[in-house]
Parts: structure tokens; C-alpha cells; sequence
């Protein structure tokens, strides 16, 4: 498998609805290239970088996470309008290079510590990671991919990881595979999927620390907007994903407690000049 640069990310998703030589019609009618099929022992059609598998699972070329997607939401939009259906998981690929044994462990515990929030802003039924890799990742000091990777092996040999992970650590190919995804043809949707896998992996690489403390939370949104903002969903560029990434969730956004926003809405009250009379008796 080619190597995957470092400034990209790869979409999957499986499509139904369509033949798969419709698929690739509608793919190579957006971008203007011409549909190639493989043949044995693949079965794919390439159509300009885009693939279609037997399975009916389409994937992207790499794309930049920098740029505006344009290609991408006119293909999503096309295979919408011509009756296609998304269907099972999408996975968000993205290279793993830049990556030390600690920062691999820090986006495993970057997710679990919120897996709960994650999951439910993602309408996701099934655990992300499972609790007894966590355990078996923090119990030793990891440095390096290469021991990242020998702890992990000799405790799935022993037993002592069970359950499947959303989150798959490919040492062969050098690559992660975030697989949490219900898929979808609604490009916003997407993007907010990849930006957060983006930005998720980002932050683990950045810091030297991560916690695997789990936190109940009274107000779902609030806490999930200050991990976004952590992760670095500032600004008017993320406003659409974050709108995503909070819909489904319980509570308000903006104030931590009904307490606060109380306070914050007596501060923006009018000067009425009832209001202003009554400061007068007070004084």
C-alpha cells in the first residue's frame, strides 16, 4: 500500500442502491475521468482515484485536509441525487507517520476519557475502544511505535484485550482507521466526521500527557463544546461541524448550569426606567 502523506485523510463508505457500475457512471460524470474496471482478482473499478470494491465500498483518494472538499461534496451530492444509499460504518484513514507509542497512546485515551459523549453525538451503539486496551496501554512506559505495538500484540495473545475496536492502529500499513461512523451521503456530515478524526489526532500528537479519568456529565453540550474547543474547533471555520457534533446531545451549550446562565441573562436586561427608578430608591 502506498504511504499516505501526512496532511490527508482517505473516506470510505459502502454504497448501495446502485450497481456498482452506476456508482462509478455518477463518480467519473463529477470528475471528469473515465471509469477503468480491474478485473481478477480485485474486481474494483478506478475511476481517477476513486475506487469501488466487490463489496460496494467506495473510497476517496487522499484528500487534503486543508482544502474545501469541493470534489467530495459534489460526488456525496451526485450519488444522493441519483438514489444511492449509504450504508454500515465510515471510516476516516489517516496516516500514521508522525506518530510516537506515547502520542498512539494519548489518542486512545483522548477518545475513551469522552467515549460516552462521543458516541452518543455520533448516534454510535457499540463501544469505541475497549476498556481492557486502555488498561493494558497505561499500565507500562511506551515510547516508540515498535513497543507500541509489542504490548499490544503479547496482551492479545494472553487474553487480555477483549472486544472489537472502532479504532483500528495498523502498524503494518502505518495507518488509523477511525471506523465510528454511521456513513452518510450528507457532505457537512462527512466533513465534521473527518475534521474531528483530524483534529483528534492532532491533539494526541501535541501532548505529553493524556488522562483516562472518565467524567459523568449534567450538561452534555457544554461539555462536549469545551472538548471541541480543546481539540481546536475555534471559529467560524468549525461552527458547521460543531453544529453537527452537538445536535444530538442534552443541555446547553453556552452555560455550564442553569446558575450561570440566570446570571448572564440578568446582566443583559434592558436599563428599563422602572429598573432605573428602583436603583434610585436603593441608593
Amino acid at each position: 500500500m502506498q504511504i499516505m502523506t501526512n496532511d490527508s485523510l482517505r473516506i470510505s463508505f459502502k454504497v448501495t442502491g446502485l450497481e456498482r457500475k452506476q456508482v462509478a457512471s455518477v463518480i467519473a460524470d463529477v470528475i471528469g475521468e473515465q471509469t477503468k474496471y480491474a478485473g481478477a482478482p480485485s474486481f474494483n473499478y478506478n475511476i481517477g482515484g476513486w475506487t469501488i470494491d466487490k463489496q460496494g465500498i467506495v473510497t476517496t483518494p487522499e484528500v487534503g485536509i486543508a482544502e474545501e472538499h469541493v470534489t467530495l461534496r459534489m460526488v456525496l451530492d451526485a450519488l444522493n441525487n441519483a438514489g444511492a444509499k449509504a450504508e454500515g460504518n465510515l471510516t476516516i484513514t489517516l496516516p500514521m507517520a508522525e506518530h510516537t507509542g506515547n502520542t498512539l497512546r494519548n489518542l486512545v485515551n483522548l477518545i475513551w476519557s469522552k467515549q460516552n459523549l462521543i458516541r452518543k453525538a455520533l448516534d454510535w451503539q457499540t463501544s469505541i475502544v475497549p476498556e481492557s486496551l486502555v488498561k493494558v496501554i497505561n499500565d507500562i512506559p511506551i515510547d516508540s511505535l515498535e513497543e507500541f505495538a509489542r504490548v499490544v500484540n503479547n496482551a492479545i495473545e494472553a487474553g487480555q484485550i477483549e472486544g472489537d475496536s472502532d479504532l483500528d492502529l495498523d502498524m503494518a500499513d502505518k495507518i488509523i482507521r477511525f471506523s465510528f461512523f454511521n456513513a452518510s451521503l450528507d457532505a457537512e456530515e462527512v466533513h465534521a466526521f473527518g475534521i474531528l478524526c483530524w483534529q483528534l489526532n492532532e491533539q494526541a500528537m501535541k501532548q505529553k500527557f493524556s488522562s483516562i479519568k472518565q467524567k459523568e456529565s449534567a450538561n452534555e453540550r457544554y461539555s462536549m463544546r469545551c472538548y471541541l474547543l480543546k481539540l481546536g474547533f475555534i471559529g467560524e471555520k468549525y461552527k458547521a461541524a460543531r453544529k453537527i457534533l452537538l445536535a444530538r446531545l442534552d443541555g446547553d451549550s453556552a452555560f455550564r448550569t442553569p446558575e450561570a446562565k440566570q446570571v448572564a441573562e440578568a446582566k443583559r436586561k434592558p436599563c428599563t426606567p422602572e429598573a432605573l427608578a428602583e436603583g434610585s430608591e436603593n441608593e
